[in-house]
């Protein structure tokens, strides 16, 4: 029997230039997760698993606990599994139990993994728990002008028909360290509007790093009127797969009525489209719930897809100890938060 080799490897060029050989967006990539250890305050690691010349990667942000055990996410975004596709579900399985086991003996307690709705859509695997939260939303954008334009709820066609015709202009720029700081502006006061947790309110180290690493990977597409800045949105682009999708927006609140952010998701379809990108993903609502924002999406596309999580509970003696002394004592892999033991009081 072919034996299965795990390993850790560290994030940095030499992983992209192994990775992008897969298909990958560019939450796999080093420069994503470097920038996100500013958010979940951990390292990047990749662990790696070859099983009949057939690899498997798992990009992650390892967390310490204490002086032994850690537990590992995926990076906001959808970072889940890198997959050789001629690899079957018995191989993965098989693969799956390894790295679980090799998790296990580094002090691994717990394994959060956001799959990616388009390529971990048919993810599956035997350890642990897939959950799903909710639909997200995306454009194929195969489509035409004219389909695209038709597919766009009357809404939203009558709002982009008003805003252009009130003159407002959309720029469409690489991120760099001039265009990042209008939209750090803009977006913090948009978070602050809308009471937004305190999770989202990402600081302008997290945004100039991923200037430093990723500017030819992020589109920030911004709304003018009157020479202002009023309306920002930050698009990632990963040509190896032809996938682009939103990250971040604001809207400056003296300006919402014009709904320039209509503009320019109309824009961000224009490019991609033009661009001969495949699909562009604008996501769910918040948490996955069907909110607002999620119907604000579906005003310009019905298509849906699925946000799975999967959670591996790696070492449940020690998981145990941890919900108790949180005060979460039920390991219920279904629960809102995973792992539990971090939710915050």
């Amino acid at each position: 029997m072919d034996s299965i080799n795990v390993c850790f490897r560290d994030i940095d060029e030499y992983w992209d230039e192994e990775v992008t050989g897969y298909d990958i967006d560019i939450y796999h990539l080093s420069g994503w997760l470097i920038s996100s250890t500013i958010i979940d305050r951990g390292e990047p690691k990749g662990v790696v698993a070859t099983y009949k010349s057939k690899k498997l990667f798992f990009p992650l942000i390892i967390r310490n606990i204490d002086d032994k055990y850690w537990d590992a996410t995926s990076t906001y975004g959808y970072g889940g599994p890198i997959v050789d596709p001629t690899l079957t579900k018995n191989d993965i399985d098989a693969v799956m139990f390894e790295v679980e086991r090799f998790l296990f003996q580094q002090g691994c307690v717990s394994w959060f993994i956001r799959l990616h709705p388009i390529l971990n859509k048919d993810w599956k695997a035997a350890i642990g728990t897939i959950v799903t939260h909710g639909p997200t939303l995306v454009s194929d954008l195969s489509k035409t002008e004219e389909e695209h334009w038709q597919e766009t709820q009357r809404r939203h066609r009558q709002a982009i028909k008003k805003s252009l015709k009130s003159e407002i202009t959309t720029k469409i720029e690489k991120l760099s360290k001039s265009n990042i700081k209008v939209f750090s502006k803009i977006y913090k006061e948009t978070m602050t509007k809308v009471c937004a947790s305190q999770y989202y309110h990402f600081n302008d180290s997290y945004f100039n790093c991923l200037c430093d690493y990723l500017p030819e990977r992020i589109l920030l597409i911004t709304a003018y009127k009157d020479d202002v800045a009023i309306s920002s949105t930050m698009c990632t682009i990963c040509a190896e797969s032809k996938i682009m999708q939103f990250h971040l927006s604001g809207t400056l609140d003296g300006y919402r009525r014009l709904q320039p952010s209509k503009v320019i998701t109309h824009v961000a379809r224009e490019w991609g489209r033009n661009q001969g990108y495949k699909f562009l993903h604008f996501g769910g609502g918040v948490g996955a719930k069907l909110d607002t924002l999620y119907e604000y999406k579906k005003g310009f596309s019905s298509e849906e897809l699925d946000f799975k999580t999967h959670r591996v509970i790696t070492n449940l003696e020690k998981y145990k100890v941890l919900a108790r002394d949180s005060e979460y004592i039920d390991t219920n892999m279904s629960l809102d938060f995973f792992p539990i033991y971090r939710k915050p009081h």
